[in-house]
């Protein structure tokens, strides 16, 4: 006999309060389930590496970044 038919023979045993104790407490479980990931292993430095080698440096300022983008989008054309 399985565990679920080992429990649904309890259940049937139970009056329909605690049944429905029961099954909130398993939706919170089953929640907490799809919360829950692994961590990371990779250590932070190294992601910050990756994601700051994505942008090629080409010695431009932040703000000489920002105006190009500025112009590229609303630059108006005749």
């Amino acid at each position: 006999m399985s565990t679920l038919e080992k429990m649904i023979n309890l259940l049937n045993t139970l009056p329909e309060n605690q049944i429905e104790t029961i099954y909130s407490f398993v939706q919170f479980l089953s929640s907490r389930q799809i919360i829950e990931k692994p961590a990371s292993t990779e250590p932070l430095d190294d992601i910050f590496r990756n994601i700051v080698g994505a942008v090629p440096d080409t010695g431009k300022s932040l703000e000489e970044y920002r105006s190009e983008r500025i112009q590229e989008r609303y630059e108006v054309i005749n």
